[in-house]
This record gives structure tokens, sequence and C-alpha cells, in this order.
């Protein structure tokens, strides 16, 4: 009898195992998650255990996010930074380019201009020059 273990192809995404099948990071997400959410929920409860609970889950909740959420060999953290960096560029952006035939329907325009102010002779500056 032969026993068999998969093996991924994608190696990458194997992490060494830490605690209760967590990683290092995730360890340390709850540990943060647990040490928030706690005094939040004791001193919500005064109001109510519902209310107390909800406090909790969304104090704790982006500690937990940050520890889990992994998208593309990308972390929740870095995620939101390029979300953030996204959103504070202008949205609109123009395509601009030069028309050449404008320019040179420009550049006949000032020719002609310099034939007439001198008289029919026309000088080109940029030959002159070399």
């Amino acid at each position: 009898m032969a026993n068999h273990i998969k093996i991924p192809k994608d190696l990458d995404n194997i992490r060494e195992k830490f605690m209760f099948k967590l990683t290092k990071r995730q360890c340390l997400c709850f540990a943060i998650a647990f040490i928030l959410g706690i005094p939040v929920y004791f001193l919500v409860k005064k109001h109510g255990i519902e209310l107390g609970i909800i406090a909790m889950g969304f104090t704790a909740a982006p500690a937990i996010i940050c520890g889990i959420y992994k998208k593309n060999g990308l972390t929740f953290e870095k995620h939101f930074k390029f979300m953030i960096r996204f959103l504070k560029r202008p949205k609109l952006r123009l395509y601009k380019s030069e028309n050449i035939y404008e320019l040179i329907e420009k550049q006949i325009e000032i020719d002609k201009l310099r034939k007439r102010l001198s008289g029919g002779v026309y000088i080109n500056y940029e030959k002159r020059k070399k």
C-alpha cells in the first residue's frame, strides 16, 4: 500500500506553520486583534452584550483581515496602500499629441511672412548661421 502526498505546483505559497496551523504573521495579527478587542468589549458591554460584541468585531476586524487576506502574493496593507495611491491620482488622463501637419502649415505661413517682410527675397536664417 502506497501513501500519496499532494505537493502543490507553486511552492511560493507554502509558509511555515508556527502554532495552531497558523503562520507567525497570522498569530501576531490575531494577538493584536485580541488585545484590541477584549477591552473594547468590556467597556461597551455596559450598554448591551450585543453592542459590545459588535464593537469588538469592528475593532478587531482590521487586524484579523491583515493576518488572513493575501491576494496575488500581496498582503492587505500593500493592497490598501495601492488603492489609496490609485484614488489620489487624477481620474481623467488626456492623451496629447503634436499634429505634425499643423506644425508644417505654421512653418509654411512663417516662411511666407518672412518672404513678404524681406521684400520678396527669402532669407533662411537657419542656413545662414552655418
